[in-house]
């Protein structure tokens, strides 16, 4: 009979284990591209009550990714600039402006994720990917 002996992780390196997960959360890695279009239910369909529609980009990390796709589910307003955190807060629901996250495109912004991408793309990695997807999404019809 064996018997598997687990090597118990000890205390600094587990603190070592979380910084380094903890920095790679932070790390701005991430380039995306954000494409945002006015809300017309919350608007009531009134043109000068959504945002002007348009496409910026932003460098983030893995930890704010979220907040981006958040956007894409549910609406968010915009107020004009200078206002205080009062004055945000007591903002008249009419005079809101509404938009919602089209689309959210993730791409590498750093160079070693960068390289690491082009050589997976090379070793046509994605198009593997993309059909054994195909394949178990035909298996599910």
């Amino acid at each position: 009979m064996t018997t598997k002996v687990k090597k118990k992780m000890d205390y600094k390196e587990r603190l070592k284990q979380s910084d380094e997960i903890d920095e790679r959360l932070k790390k701005k890695e991430y380039v995306l591209t954000v494409y945002q279009t006015g809300h017309h239910m919350m608007s009531c369909g009134e043109y000068e009550r959504q945002v002007f529609p348009r496409r910026f980009w932003v460098n983030c990390s893995l930890e704010e990714i979220p907040e981006y796709i958040k956007w894409m589910k549910q609406p968010f307003w915009e107020c004009p600039k200078g206002l205080t955190k009062k004055e945000i807060k007591n903002y008249p629901y009419e005079k809101k402006k509404w938009g919602i996250y089209t689309n959210v495109v993730i791409e590498p912004f750093s160079e070693e994720l960068e390289k690491s991408y082009l050589t997976a793309s090379k070793d046509e990695f994605f198009a593997i990917r993309r059909h054994i997807q195909e394949s178990d999404d035909m298996g599910k019809s």
